[in-house]
């Protein structure tokens, strides 16, 4: 089994940061991130204010430190309801019989039918911009992985000898989904559900600079990119910086997510 590249450290490290960002960050602030003070509207980057100010003269690090909550927490939020209902829902088609997984299967093949981005935004659409609506939104549209990983997992483990055993010795089928039938997509589930937590991060900041996000003033990143919008031009700073945080959250978790791939991978059995 190889040891994790330097890289491959940095970006484990860099994606705890995010997440604990995503915890405490509202503590952090050294700025009321929404109390405008029109006096010090667009001001470049400074010691004073590290990220300069918006067009309402609010802290842009102080924004970013309290919008890593939303942008992050939501995605946090909107991987686990994802992948708990994809769990569900393949041990369910994997383990319940032709007809059952046929249904399953179907239903999971008419929402794959939809790119998950324009779902998320018809969904996001109907329901009305803000945190809870973007979260059922993704929720609505993030489980189909899940749900054909673990489906095909079961499938193979449900055929193995050791769940035959329980089986014939009559054990109810939902201890045996509970300790013969998850533990073995837990680890492939794990690695999806990083690279889902860098895509979903970039969802809710791409659904945030459309206009569904959180209403304003509250900090959030995709949000804070539409306000800046109008001054990329006279202070790019204040569409960059924000920026920044979503370009290396994204990029972290998915280079946590193929090294974690990388080392099931070697570790798997030939």
């Amino acid at each position: 089994m190889t040891a994790f590249n330097q890289l491959q450290r940095a970006a484990f490290v860099v994606s705890a940061l995010v997440l604990l960002l995503a915890a405490i960050g509202p503590m952090l602030v050294p700025y009321n991130p929404i109390v405008p003070d029109p006096v010090a509207r667009l001001q470049p980057p400074s010691t004073e204010h590290w990220f300069g100010t918006d067009h309402l003269g609010r802290d842009v690090f102080s924004r970013v430190l309290a919008g890593a909550r939303l942008s992050v927490g939501l995605a946090v939020l909107v991987v686990l309801i994802s992948a708990v209902a994809g769990l569900v829902i393949g041990l369910a088609a994997g383990a319940g019989g032709r007809l059952v997984d046929g249904t399953l299967m179907r239903l999971t093949d008419a929402f794959f039918a939809f790119p998950e981005m324009i779902a998320a935004l018809a969904v996001a659409g109907v329901l009305g911009g803000g945190g809870i609506e973007i979260l059922f939104a993704l929720a609505v549209v993030g489980w189909m992985r899940y749900a054909r990983l673990v489906r095909g997992m079961t499938l193979a483990t449900a055929a193995s000898d050791h769940v035959a055993l329980a089986r014939l010795s009559g054990v109810k089928p939902l201890r045996i989904a509970l300790d013969h039938l998850t533990p073995p997509v837990l680890p492939a589930m794990i690695v999806m559900m990083t690279a889902h937590l860098a895509r979903a991060i970039l969802a809710i900041s791409g659904l945030g600079f459309l206009g569904f996000g959180a209403a304003p003033p509250t900090p959030e990143w995709g949000v804070m990119l539409l306000e800046a919008r109008v001054y990329i031009l006279s202070a790019p700073f204040y569409a960059i910086l924000p920026g920044l945080p979503i370009v290396i959250s994204v990029l972290a978790f998915n280079l946590a997510g193929d090294a974690l791939r990388d080392r099931i991978a070697t570790a798997a059995p030939e």
